[in-house]
């Protein structure tokens, strides 16, 4: 019996030997498995954190393009033969100091290059409007619980757009327009500003997740008349 035991219990032996060199190995395996899940899932939620901030900005910037075209249409809506006329007689009198469409331009510099009339939202609308422009979002938290989403979304953000008038110009009069009446066409370079911006931007949570300020510029050329002519 001994003889027939003695084979196997030294392979015993052995496996037993060999184990001991292996000491620990189970828990490197099971530590670094734990490691690799937890960069996995420490990398999701980063991934979701960009995608939800890309959002949010995407939708700010579409927000700001709206708000320029609502300029740019609600300007050429406004620009009927008096209004024009008005606002060409302020442009050439009382520019605007501070105009962003006319960048570095000196106040030495003629009347015609310094040219311009900035147009609020509230001015702008003044004579058509008859609800405000933006209804605003009244929480003071995204997506409060039984708040209406206001115009900007179930977010706290507030939106304003402003056309600047610039660059008039003399434009031709339209076929069999008697020009003895000493009435010309004007052409203006309209330059619409959309801005979106957070309503509580002290709170960086609020900011980076659900949008930053943004603006979009869009540009027209609006021609409009009949008006006097400049002398």
């Amino acid at each position: 019996m001994s003889t027939s035991t003695s084979p196997r219990l030294h392979a015993m032996k052995r496996r037993t030997a060999a184990r001991r060199g292996q000491d620990g190995a189970a828990l490197f395996i099971v530590a670094m498995s734990l490691a690799v899940l937890a960069s996995v899932g420490v990398f999701a939620l980063a991934a979701a954190a960009a995608e939800a901030k890309s959002a949010g900005y995407e939708r700010t910037a579409t927000q700001s393009n709206y708000l320029a075209s609502y300029g740019v249409l609600g300007g050429a809506h406004e620009m009927v033969a008096s209004k024009a006329s008005l606002y060409l007689g302020l442009m050439m009198t009382t520019p605007d100091p501070i105009c962003l469409a006319l960048p570095n331009v000196p106040s030495t510099a003629s009347i015609l290059t310094r040219a311009c009339r900035r147009l609020g939202s509230q001015e702008l609308g003044a004579a058509w409007q008859t609800t405000p422009i933006l209804d605003p979002y009244t929480g003071t938290v995204p997506y409060q619980q039984g708040v209406a989403p206001g115009s900007m979304g179930p977010t706290p953000m507030q939106g304003d757009f402003f056309v600047e008038l610039t660059d008039p110009t003399k434009y031709t009069a339209p076929k069999r327009y008697d020009l003895n009446l000493n009435m010309c066409f004007v052409e203006l370079t309209a330059t619409s500003s959309g801005l979106t911006h957070p309503l509580f931007p002290s709170n960086p949570n609020l900011t980076a997740t659900y949008g930053e300020e943004g603006i979009v510029v869009q540009r027209a050329r609006w021609i409009a008349g009949p008006v006097p002519c400049p002398k």
